[in-house]
C-alpha cells in the first residue's frame, strides 16, 4: 500500500516551515526513511539515533535505536557506521546532526523525509501496526508527536501523545541549539 501522498506532503510542509534547512545538510548528509526501512538485514549500514528527550523516548522509539548520550559515551564504537539521527519531523536532530558533525563526527547524518513520523508513515502504509517499540521492547503504536497538530502526520493506527506545553519546549530547545550552533 502506497504512503499517503497528501499526508507526507502535509508532513514535509512542517519541516520546510520549522526551517530546518537553516543547518545546511545537503543531500549527502540526509538519509531517506525508505532508505532506512530497506536496511533490515542482520547487518545494518545504519545505527539510529533518537535525538529527543527522554519524554519522547519513553512514549516510544524505533527498534534498536542509540541516545545522543549513549553515542558520546563512546563514539569510537560507531565509527564505522553511518549513524543516522532522528527526531519527531527532522529538525532536533538537524541540530544534533550539525553538532555531531562539528565535533569531528563526520559519519553523522540526518534522517530525511519528516523522520520518525516519516517512518511511522511508511511502516503503516506497508501494514505494521506497530512499528515502534517502548522501553520494555514491546512493540508499540503510540508515538511522542511533540504537538496534538502533529499527531495527524504520523502513520495510520498510530496514537500520538505530545509534550503539556509544546511552545515552551520549543522555545527551549530554539535557544539550546542557538547555544550550542549559533543558528
Amino acid at each position: 500500500m502506497p504512503v499517503n501522498a497528501e499526508t507526507q506532503k502535509a508532513l514535509m510542509g512542517v519541516v520546510e516551515n520549522l526551517g530546518t534547512a537553516k543547518f545546511g545538510l545537503g543531500e549527502s548528509e540526509t538519509v531517506g526513511v525508505q532508505e532506512i526501512i530497506n536496511d533490515n538485514s542482520d547487518n545494518p549500514s545504519y545505527v539510529l539515533l533518537d535525538a529527543r528527550s527522554e519524554e519522547e523516548r519513553n512514549v516510544s522509539m524505533i527498534a534498536g535505536a542509540i541516545t545522543k548520550d549513549d553515542f558520546l559515551v563512546n563514539p569510537d564504537k560507531y565509527k564505522d557506521s553511518t549513524v543516522v539521527c532522528y527526531c519527531t519531523v527532522g529538525y532536533i536532530s538537524g541540530a544534533c546532526t550539525l553538532e555531531l558533525r562539528n565535533q569531528g563526527h563526520l559519519n553523522v547524518k540526518n534522517m530525511g523525509d519528516g523522520a520518525l513520523l516519516g517512518y511511522t508513515l511508511h511502516k503503516t502504509s506497508a501494514g505494521v501496526s506497530k512499528p515502534l517499540v517502548k522501553a520494555d521492547g514491546s512493540a508499540t503504536n503510540d508515538v511522542h508527536t511533540f504537538m496534538d497538530d502533529l499527531a495527524p502526520l504520523a502513520g495510520e493506527g498510530m496514537v500520538g501523545k505530545s509534550f503539556a506545553d509544546p511552545p515552551a519546549v520549543l522555545e527551549a530547545a530554539n535557544a539550546a541549539i542557538k547555544e550550542k550552533l549559533g543558528v
